[in-house]
C-alpha cells in the first residue's frame, strides 16, 4: 500500500478491536469561574487516574464498569467545567453523516486514497461521544498534533506501557509490548479538523493470531468562549475495516462491549486534557518536573510543551487579573 504523504490543512501546520482506538485517542483544577467549592482536587492525582482508566480486554485491566455512573456524579462535582454532552453511537444516519463530511474535507491525493480504502470496505462505525470542557485552545492544539509528547508524559506519570515513536512529521509508530504494531499517520491536521489514520496488526485475549485492522478517526472540535473562559467541544467519527468477514462478525458480536470501552477512553482523554490545561495554568512547576522526566522525544518537542505551559499560565493570570480588577473598580 502507498504510504499517505503529510497531512494536509487549510493554515495550521498541519488486544482486541478496542486497542485499535488507543493510537487515535492520542489531555489545582478549581473552576476558572471560582464558585465555592467543598472539595479539592489533587490535579496530579486526577491526571493520573483519567489515564489509569483507560480500558483494554486484558486481564487485570477490566475495572469494574457498574461504578461508572457513580464516578460521573463525583465528576460532575469536583469538575463543572466537564460536561458530557452526548452519548455514543453506531446509528446509520449518523455513519452516513460522517461519511458524507469526510468526503467533503480536504486531503492531498495519497490522503484521499488511504481513506478511501477504509470506508469503501468499512467493517464498523462508531460515533464517539461529543464532550464539552474547559481548555486553553494552545494546549488542546499541542497535545493533538504531538501524540508522542502524550505518551511521553503518561510514561512519566507511570501511568502507561504504551510505546509511541515519531517517524517523521504526521508519521508515528506504535511497537507495545503485547505485540500490537502500528503506523499511525495524519491525514489532515488543522485546529478543528483532525483526520488520523492507523495500518496495523493487533493482539486480542480472543483470537488465536494477531489481526490485521485498519482505521480512520476523525476528531472534530470547535471553541466556545463563556464568561471569558475557553470551552472545546469535540466529538469524533471512527471508521474501521477488517481484512476478513470472520474477523468482521467476530468484532460485532463484541460491539456492544468494545463500543462502550471506545466511549469511555475517549471521554478519559479528554478529561485528561481538561485536568491537564488546568494545572498547567495553575502549577507550571509541577508540569515542568514531568515535563523533566519524559523520555523518547525530541528535545525540541519538550521544550515546545514548556513554552505552551507559560503561556498557559500567563492567559489564567492575565484573566485573575483582570477579573480583580473588574471587582475592585469603582463603578462610572
Amino acid at each position: 500500500m502507498q504510504r499517505p504523504s503529510y497531512a494536509n490543512g487549510n493554515g495550521d501546520h498541519g488486544r482486541s478491536w478496542q486497542r485499535i482506538w488507543i493510537p487515535f485517542l492520542l489531555l489545582a483544577v478549581l473552576p476558572a469561574t471560582l464558585p465555592a467549592q467543598s472539595q479539592q482536587v489533587d490535579p496530579s492525582m486526577e491526571l493520573q487516574n483519567s489515564v489509569s482508566r483507560l480500558q483494554t480486554f486484558e486481564k487485570g485491566n477490566m475495572r469494574d464498569l457498574r461504578r461508572d455512573p457513580e464516578r460521573d456524579r463525583d465528576i460532575e462535582q469536583m469538575l463543572p467545567h466537564y460536561r458530557v454532552t452526548t452519548t455514543g453511537s453506531s446509528d446509520s444516519a449518523l455513519r452516513d453523516e460522517a461519511l458524507q463530511r469526510l468526503n467533503r474535507l480536504t486531503f492531498t491525493a495519497s490522503g484521499r486514497q488511504t481513506a478511501n480504502q477504509v470506508v469503501d470496505n468499512l467493517s464498523l462505525y462508531r460515533r464517539l461521544p461529543e464532550v464539552r470542557f474547559e481548555v486553553d485552545p494552545d494546549t488542546y492544539d499541542y497535545f493533538v498534533g504531538n501524540p508522542d509528547s502524550v505518551v511521553a508524559l503518561w510514561q512519566a506519570l507511570g501511568i502507561s506501557a504504551i510505546n509511541l515513536r515519531e517517524v517523521k512529521q504526521y508519521h508515528y509508530q506504535m511497537n507495545n509490548p503485547d505485540g500490537t504494531v502500528s503506523d499511525v499517520y495524519y491525514l489532515r491536521r488543522t485546529k478543528n479538523e483532525n483526520v488520523i489514520y492507523c495500518d496495523g496488526e493487533f493482539k486480542s485475549p480472543f483470537l488465536a493470531k494477531p489481526i490485521a485492522a485498519k482505521g480512520i478517526l476523525c476528531l472534530y472540535t470547535t471553541f466556545e468562549e463563556e464568561d471569558g473562559v475557553t470551552f472545546a467541544r469535540h466529538h469524533a467519527d471512527a471508521f474501521i475495516s477488517f481484512p476478513s468477514t470472520a474477523v468482521e462478525t467476530a468484532a460485532r458480536l463484541i460491539s456492544p462491549v468494545s463500543n462502550y470501552i471506545a466511549d469511555r477512553n475517549f471521554q478519559e482523554i479528554s478529561l485528561f486534557m481538561h485536568t491537564m490545561s488546568l494545572t498547567m495554568s495553575k502549577q507550571p512547576g509541577w508540569v515542568q518536573q514531568q515535563i523533566a522526566r519524559m523520555k523518547a522525544i525530541r528535545p525540541t518537542k519538550a521544550e515546545e510543551l514548556m513554552q505552551v505551559t507559560l503561556r498557559n499560565y500567563e492567559t489564567h493570570q492575565n484573566r485573575l487579573a483582570a477579573r480583580w480588577r473588574d471587582l475592585t473598580d469603582p463603578p462610572m
